[in-house]
């Protein structure tokens, strides 16, 4: 083997070790993200509460737009203060150019017509003032009514605040709770499964009727109902803490 097959070699076994070391790695990260509800703590993987709430009041739309609503407000104020200006004119006007006429004159008593041309530059200059009584009376009045806007704004923003501060709240005890009903309903559904199946050998060696091997069948059917609807009702609260505060939290529930 010459010395550049050699090196070849060499570069393609470096590079293959060079992958299958970054697949271990991807492949150790990704299993992190895997969570069960029957043996991880759902508050030990989220974020602390507090910041869950920061999160949802910074992505919010509603306390943008209160935030948008309350610049707005302020441009008017400023606009408000500046309103007396309104009332004041400055005109300049100027024109440059040359004029021809055709006038009618009465020369040596004979009257015709003559043409006549003229260079003229005008300039005019104009300045009033004008100060209706409103103005006077009413500039404060406006100016503080956009004061309050800006306030109402305010209070709306942190009414918005607190709104999100309780819906982050139930969400995440929502779904605290219902981690505890999978856990509650998956011993529940262990038990009534070993139940109905020494119900199921009693069944057959007649030892129990029809109307008893149902009713337990009934009783191991609901267990199982029961544990998947806290298995839905989970998944959804995480994906509405997930939308609520605009984060990834970018857990695998296996028991979907």
């Amino acid at each position: 083997m010459s010395s550049s097959a050699f090196k070849n070699v060499f570069i393609f076994i470096f590079l293959l070790l060079a992958y299958l070391s970054s697949e271990g790695q991807n492949q150790q990260v990704d299993s992190s993200k895997f969570f069960n509800p029957l043996t991880d703590n759902i508050t030990k993987r989220l974020p602390p509460l507090n910041v869950l709430i920061d999160s949802a009041a910074y992505n919010s739309p509603s306390m943008r737009y209160e935030d948008l609503k309350a610049d707005y407000y302020y441009y008017e104020q400023l606009s408000a203060q500046r309103a007396w200006l309104e009332h004041f004119s400055l005109n300049v006007d100027m024109n440059i150019g040359v004029w021809n006429f055709n006038d009618y004159a009465a020369i040596n008593q004979s009257n015709r017509f003559y043409r006549s041309q003229s260079l003229r530059n005008n300039y005019a200059l104009g300045f009033y003032v004008r100060f209706p009584l409103a103005t006077f009376f009413d500039r404060r009045n406006r100016i503080n009514k956009q004061k309050k806007w800006i306030e109402l704004s305010i209070t709306q923003k942190e009414i918005n605040r607190r709104f999100l501060a309780t819906t982050v709240i139930d969400h995440y005890n929502n779904l605290v709770q219902y981690q505890n009903y999978i856990r509650i309903y998956n011993s529940y559904q262990n038990f009534t499964m070993m139940q109905m199946q020494m119900a199921q050998n009693e069944f057959l060696n007649g030892e129990i009727g029809t109307a008893e091997y149902t009713r337990l069948k009934e009783i191991q059917t609901r267990g199982a109902i029961n544990f998947q609807q806290a298995i839905a009702q989970f998944n959804k609260e995480y994906q509405l803490l997930e939308v609520t505060t605009g984060m990834k939290f970018n857990l695998i529930n296996i028991l979907r």
